[in-house]
């Protein structure tokens, strides 16, 4: 058996985790999971490897190629090993004898760069020098394949023990990419996939398929990626390989521009409800809907309609119709998309600049505004709820008649619901702006402004409540199998 091949494969995740529990993984607890850091894998790894070592017998960096292995499972260790493995693993250069390294071997010149410099002897007998030694490491960090790396003479089999990787690369990558590798082969560990957060969690029932980190990122634990529900794994997974087929030549068009439908000029988004101004100078200063170009005044109040997919009633082709239904729905899921991150720059917004602004401008204390940076929380949540639920939509559109029926009405009022959070929330921000003008603060009167914060507050938690509502009951919908059967 090929040692990469079995190293990098996925046949044995079903096999048991209880040694992925010990007391040093307790830390930041939660009730339902565990939040860690690097270095706390990093521990149970050298925890891991001394156990192990004791067991078989062997020294840190045979230890350490026995587990990669056999990948990190201590309890196939225990059962499958025995001398006939030995004897394979030897032959295969995995398990070597490094009694004869030496690190400050005789001044010589070196086979690969000829610099007449202090040579390093690795166990095979071979010489190389301290500068190609640490870039062939540093080549395989690139290519996150270190932890397999070959005598630089080609054709010796013998393999750079663990602990000379660790010498000759930086600490931060080194425990980087090993923790990569660990985690990557444990169904129980899972990174963080927010932007630069470096977390790791830990569900304590497994069970659990979504988790959050408390840098307040949302996760499906199960296929590692981004929230999806009320989508099942393998149907988000079709859905990414379908929209990456096509993402280049329409994403940016969708997520960035929509032409005016009365003066045909392309406006830009700029914030995530569907309500766009065509502003001046250079735009008419007329108001449309961002989904169906329909004119917002001087009412759009079933705007919500715009995403129930209709068929077209021609006679066009069926490849032709597929089309047009992939991309109904696509567009709408690039749009949904681009509120999410609208709404994310607004909470960082609020966080680092409004909350000081709202303070002046209405003499509230920070825990009086509070409400803003839940509103914007729920409304981020329900925004990615929301996003998948177009690629759903496409699914069960033409799949399931009366599924796509019962799903159009809960996805018509939650849509619904998410956008008039969103305008309460751009009205806020714009008169924010607005009320920056000293003069105009003066012209009203702080009372005045202390009344209006405190509608605003009761109508963002009204609207904050019937989200959230109407999400759960989506979600509970589809757990059910109300919508997917």
């Amino acid at each position: 058996m090929d040692y990469e091949e079995e190293y990098d494969g996925e046949d044995y995740y079903q096999d048991s985790n209880s040694y992925y529990q010990p007391q040093l993984l307790q830390r930041n607890s939660s009730i339902n999971q565990e939040t860690l850091e690097l270095q706390d894998v990093m521990e149970y790894i050298d925890q891991l490897i001394n156990n192990i070592g004791e067991l078989l017998n062997f020294d840190s960096d045979n230890t350490y190629e026995i587990l990669m292995f056999y990948n990190w499972n201590k309890d196939r260790i225990e059962s499958e090993y025995h001398e006939k493995i030995i004897e394979q693993l030897q032959k295969q250069g995995i398990l070597n004898n490094h009694s004869a390294i030496s690190y400050e071997n005789n001044t010589t010149s070196c086979p690969l760069c000829l610099e007449i410099t202090t040579m390093v002897k690795l166990g095979c007998g071979h010489l190389f020098c301290h500068s190609c030694v640490t870039h062939t490491i540093a080549q395989r960090f690139s290519k996150e394949q270190f932890l397999v790396i070959p005598c630089l003479q080609y054709g010796c089999k013998y393999r750079l023990p663990i602990s000379m990787i660790k010498k000759f690369s930086r600490p931060e990558d080194f425990q980087k990419i090993v923790c990569r590798k660990f985690i990557d082969t444990n169904k129980s560990l899972a990174y963080c996939q927010g932007v630069d957060c470096k977390k790791i969690l830990r569900p304590k029932d497994l069970s659990i398929t979504t988790v959050t980190c408390p840098c307040g990122t949302s996760f499906c634990f199960r296929c590692k990626n981004e929230f999806h529900l009320p989508v099942p794994c393998d149907m988000a997974k079709t859905w990414v390989s379908e929209i990456t087929k096509n993402e280049a030549n329409i994403k940016w068009i969708v997520l960035n521009t929509k032409i005016c439908p009365f003066c045909k000029r392309p406006v830009e988004r700029s914030d995530g409800c569907n309500y766009l101004m065509c502003k001046p100078p250079g735009g008419c200063g007329k108001a449309f809907c961002y989904v169906c170009s329909n004119p917002w005044e001087p009412d759009h109040k079933d705007h919500f309609k715009c995403s129930k997919y209709v068929p077209p009633s021609n006679n066009l082709e069926r490849e032709k119709e597929i089309l047009a239904r992939y991309n109904f729905y696509y567009e709408r899921f690039l749009n949904s998309h681009s509120g999410v991150e609208q709404n994310q720059k607004r909470l960082k917004q609020l966080k680092e600049k409004h909350y000081q602004e709202i303070q002046d401008i209405y003499e509230v204390t920070n825990i009086e505004a509070g409400f803003l940076e839940t509103a914007l929380k729920e409304l981020i949540q329900s925004r990615q709820v929301l996003k998948w639920t177009y690629c759903l939509g496409f699914f069960i559109s033409q799949t399931n008649p009366n599924s796509s029926k019962l799903f159009d009405n809960y996805q018509k009022d939650f849509e619904h619901s998410c956008e008039q959070l969103s305008q309460i929330c751009m009205q806020l921000f714009h008169e924010l702006e607005k009320m920056q003008n000293q003069f105009t603060r003066t012209q009203i009167s702080l009372e005045t402004r202390r009344i209006d914060f405190f509608q605003r507050k009761e109508q963002f938690q009204k609207m904050q409540n019937r989200c959230k509502l109407l999400r759960d009951n989506l979600l509970k919908a589809s757990e059910n199998g109300d919508i997917m059967n």
